[in-house]
């Protein structure tokens, strides 16, 4: 049924907006572009047993043409495992198949229109509707398979998708392969003065892992805004609301999320609010109101954040601190009247680049006072030119979560030389500290070379802590690692 509804609307959206397209581009343009990546893991058994040594290899091969309006474009993957069975749990690629077509689409783009059937990349909003993007540093690489189309309209945008999608860390967790199912759209109208309004709504069909079956989501969401309003201000704000029907009952929830953000001389001032509850689903990721490269959770959770930066021309410098306040809803809906989970995190970001020298650090704290947890994110990066090409990096990143009962603490450090355009030699070094455990060591070198400019090979020998990773508002565990890494890349 979703392939048929989303093959109309398509329809119906081409047709709208070819009565607005009526010229082709004067010469029309062609291109072939692409590229290349092959992998290489030789993994050693930590504990030096031969036996459970093995070997990934992977190799992607994509293509893209391009003609006047029209992209055409695909991705073959192919992985190999010398033993599956020994491949790590946590292995975002050992439940994939040996050959697979893992990219394909038409795609189809005028100044009225866009339209792609096969693979794509979505979200709506914010994210609190829908969020299924790719993250290249954590290897989240699951698009929608389907369609989507948007028609544009003089003051109207309107946005409709469908297709199967799968969530790779679940599936790792329950050592099984599943389908989604998500369908929806979104309208956003541009009024006058930079004000906008719109709204949202998905439908998603979640493969259950137990019982076997079906759960139905459908999330609908309300937003607007306007940017520099009065020539100082900008705002958005969002509100969703989310039903699942599970298979012990339904559950409701809803989220919202506002920001302001105002500029006045060297100072930038962003104020957030968000309030989630009982939210979270697959394929939704609301703004955290924090830091993109920390982790959290959005089911249960309310409070403000205020972030002011700074610009300092004189010394090249951008100084930044933030402010978040946090609890749940648990008070409001527990047994008994608990206290809540209070949290306040906050952190300062010092950034300079003054001649020669780039130059970052950051500490980031985090403090669930009913629970008595502590995170903290202590970041320094510091490069040095020494020539017209040469350049000298140092850099440290430390990772500590404790309580009363547990802590943990991850330090990486690194120092390299880079030697502009042929690449970077560096050493690694880092350890672990878990009360209950000896100190761990991990040493690794990394050598980056560019034979061409569309040419890149990584080589990697050593071992590594693996551990969490957070970009750009999501986060995994990777595995640990222990042997050598070989990658080349080519764009052709």
């Amino acid at each position: 049924m979703i392939r048929w509804i989303l093959t109309i609307a398509v329809v119906l959206s081409a047709s709208i907006a070819a009565t607005q397209d009526q010229e082709e581009p004067s010469t029309p343009s062609f291109r072939l572009f692409g590229q290349t990546t092959s992998y290489l893991e030789l993994n050693e058994s930590e504990d030096g047993d031969s036996d459970e040594d093995y070997t990934k290899f992977k190799q992607l091969l994509s293509f893209n043409v391009e003609w006047s309006r029209w992209t055409v474009g695909a991705q073959v993957d192919f992985l190999y495992y010398s033993d599956p069975d020994l491949a790590d749990r946590l292995d975002l690629d050992r439940l994939r198949d040996t050959w697979e077509l893992r990219r394909y689409y038409v795609d189809y783009a005028s100044d009225h229109f866009q339209g792609r059937l096969g693979t794509f990349f979505s979200s709506l909003g914010r994210g609190l509707t829908l969020f299924v993007q790719k993250n290249e540093a954590l290897g989240f690489d699951e698009p929608i398979h389907g369609g989507t189309a948007t028609v544009t309209f003089d003051h109207i945008d309107v946005t409709v998708l469908g297709g199967e999608v799968t969530e790779p860390v679940l599936q790792n967790q329950y050592n099984r392969e599943f389908k989604d199912t998500v369908w929806g759209g979104r309208v956003l109208a541009r009024l006058p003065h930079d004000f906008y309004v719109g709204g949202s709504f998905v439908h998603s069909e979640l493969d259950r892992f137990f019982p076997e079956g079906v759960d139905d989501v459908d999330v609908w969401s309300v937003e607007g805004g306007g940017a520099e309003i009065g020539g100082l201000i900008d705002v958005h704000a969002e509100w969703a609301k989310i039903e699942k029907v599970e298979a012990l009952g339904t559950k409701e929830g809803y989220g919202g999320y506002l920001s302001v953000s105002s500029y006045f001389g060297p100072f930038t001032i962003l104020g957030e609010y968000k309030d989630y509850w009982n939210f979270q689903y697959r394929y939704n990721s609301p703004p955290n109101a924090g830091r993109a490269i920390e982790s959290y959770s959005h089911n249960d959770v309310r409070g403000p954040r205020l972030l002011v930066s700074a610009d300092i021309p004189s010394i090249g410098a951008i100084v930044s601190g933030s402010y978040g306040w946090f609890d749940s809803h648990k008070k409001e809906t527990s047994l008994g009247g608990t206290e809540g989970d209070q949290q306040n995190e906050w952190y300062v970001t010092f950034e300079e680049m003054a001649g020669p020298v780039y130059f970052l650090s950051s500490y980031f704290n985090r403090h669930w006072s009913n629970r008595k947890i502590r995170q903290e994110h202590i970041i320094a990066d510091l490069h040095l030119s020494t020539g017209e090409r040469d350049e000298i990096i140092l850099g440290y990143d430390k990772r500590l979560e404790k309580s009363p009962y547990f802590s943990l603490a991850t330090h990486r450090s690194y120092a390299g030389y880079s030697l502009s355009p042929h690449g970077v030699i560096s050493v690694r070094y880092a350890w672990e500290e878990k009360s209950g455990f000896e100190t761990e060591d991990f040493w690794g070198m990394e050598l980056q070379y560019l034979p061409k400019p569309t040419m890149t090979l990584t080589l990697f020998g050593g071992s590594d802590p693996g551990g969490l990773v957070c970009a750009g508002g999501q986060c995994r565990i990777e595995p640990r690692f222990k042997g050598y890494k070989a990658t080349f890349s080519w764009r052709f």
